[in-house]
C-alpha cells in the first residue's frame, strides 16, 4: 500500500464514520428538520466502505507481520486494536446509559442486558452477538454489530493464512459453524477488500482514467442513492432470504445483514473509488496527510460511542434541534471519543506490548 492510498483509506474512514453519525441522528430525531430521512441509510452505506477498507487493511498488515512473525504477531496485533476500543467503549455506554435511563427508561429497549451484566457483557466482547444468536448488540450499541461481522472475518481470515493442511481445513470448519449464515453473507464485501490489496499492484491505470473512476464510483452511487435501484435490490434481498427459507424449518432470519444485495453493489461502487484513488497521484501535502491521520486514528471510537451518545441526548429532550444545538451535540460526541480514546485506541500499543508479555509468561519458549 502506498503513502498516498494510506491516507485516502484514512480519509474515507472520517467521511464514512461522519455519514454514520449523520444517519443515526436522523434515525433517533435529534438531528435539524433539514436533515432527511433518506441519510438513515447512509450509514448502512458507510458500514460496507469500512468492511472494503478492512479487508484492504488487514491484507496489508497481514502480510508486513507474515514476514516478521507469522501468526502471533497477527494475532496480537488483532487482539490490541479490537479490545483497546471494545472494552472501553462498552463500559462508557453503561455510564451513559444508566445516565440517558433516569430521563427515558422506554428508549432502552435492551434494558434485560443491564441486571445481568456479568453475564452479558463477556458474551459481547466474544463477539458471538452476530452469530447464531441473533443480531443483539451490547446496551445501547447498535453499531456494534458490525464488530461482530468484522472480528470474525479476522478470524477465519488468520486461520486461512497461517494455519496449513488438515489443521487449517478443520479450524476453518469450527469458525465457519461459529460465525453462522448471516455473517457469512457479507464476507464477499470483506474479502472485496483483500483482493483489491492484492491486485492493486497489478493494475495499470492512468491518472485520467483513475480520476475517471473515482468520478463514475461517486456518480454511481448518487444514482443508486436516490434512484429507485436501491429499492430493487432491497427487494431482491428480501427474495434471497425467501429463498433460503425454503430449505430451513423457520423463517431465514438475516440479523443485521438485512440489505445483502444492496450492500454488494455499494462495495463495488467504493471499490472502484479505491482503485481510482491508488492511482489519481494525490498525496493531500505532508500537513493534510498528518491532518487525516489524526483525525482517522479516532473513527473506530467514534464509531461506536457516538449511538449511545445520540440515545442519551434524545432522551433528555434534545429532538428536531436547531443547527446550532445540532453543532453542539456533535462537538460533545467529539469530545468524549477524545477521552475514551485516551484510555482505548491511542494505547493499542501499550495493550499490544502487555499482551505479549502476558503471552511469553503463559508459554514461555
Amino acid at each position: 500500500m502506498t503513502p498516498a492510498l494510506s491516507v485516502w483509506m484514512d480519509l474515507c474512514r472520517v467521511l464514512a464514520a461522519l455519514a454514520v453519525y449523520v444517519g443515526h441522528s436522523s434515525l433517533l430525531l435529534v438531528a435539524p428538520e433539514g436533515v432527511s430521512a433518506t441519510w438513515q441509510r447512509s450509514a448502512d452505506d458507510a458500514v460496507t466502505a469500512f468492511f472494503v477498507i478492512s479487508g484492504i487493511v488487514i491484507a496489508h498488515t497481514s502480510r508486513q507481520r507474515l514476514d516478521a512473525g507469522g501468526a502471533g504477531h497477527y494475532a496480537l496485533a488483532r487482539l490490541s486494536r479490537v479490545y483497546s476500543v471494545a472494552i472501553p467503549a462498552v463500559l462508557f455506554a453503561l455510564a451513559v446509559d444508566l445516565i440517558g435511563m433516569r430521563w427515558d427508561p422506554s428508549l432502552y429497549v435492551v434494558d434485560w442486558q443491564y441486571p445481568r451484566l456479568w453475564l452479558h457483557l463477556p458474551f459481547h466482547w466474544l463477539f458471538l452477538g452476530e452469530t447464531w444468536f441473533g443480531a443483539i448488540q451490547p446496551l445501547s450499541m447498535a453499531p456494534y454489530w458490525s464488530l461482530g461481522y468484522e472480528v470474525w472475518y479476522y478470524v477465519l481470515f488468520g486461520c486461512l493464512l497461517y494455519l496449513q493442511g488438515r489443521t487449517r481445513q478443520r479450524v476453518v470448519v469450527v469458525v465457519l459453524l461459529i460465525m453462522g449464515p448471516r455473517i457469512l453473507l457479507l464476507w464477499p464485501v470483506w474479502w472485496l477488500g483483500v483482493v483489491l490489496y492484492r491486485r492493486m499492484d497489478r493494475l495499470r491505470v492512468t491518472r485520467a482514467w483513475a480520476w475517471a473512476f473515482m468520478l463514475a464510483a461517486m456518480l454511481g452511487y448518487g444514482v443508486f442513492f436516490l434512484s429507485g435501484l436501491r429499492a430493487e435490490t432491497d427487494a431482491a434481498s428480501k427474495a434471497l432470504y425467501a429463498w433460503i427459507s425454503r430449505g430451513l424449518p423457520s423463517p431465514f432470519d438475516p440479523g443485521s445483514t438485512v440489505h445483502v444485495l444492496s450492500d454488494y453493489v455499494m462495495a463495488l461502487l467504493f471499490a472502484l473509488f479505491v482503485v481510482g484513488a491508488a492511482h489519481c497521484g494525490w498525496s493531500f501535502g505532508d500537513r493534510g496527510a498528518r491532518a487525516i491521520r489524526f483525525l482517522a486514528g479516532f473513527t473506530f471510537t467514534f464509531y461506536l460511542i457516538h449511538y449511545t451518545l445520540l440515545l442519551c441526548a434524545q432522551a433528555m429532550g434534545f429532538g428536531a434541534p436547531s443547527w446550532g444545538i445540532y453543532f453542539v451535540t456533535f462537538l460533545v460526541v467529539c469530545f468524549f471519543t477524545w477521552v475514551v480514546a485516551q484510555v482505548g485506541e491511542l494505547r493499542r500499543d501499550r495493550y499490544r506490548q502487555w499482551l505479549r508479555a502476558l503471552a511469553r509468561r503463559l508459554a514461555p519458549e
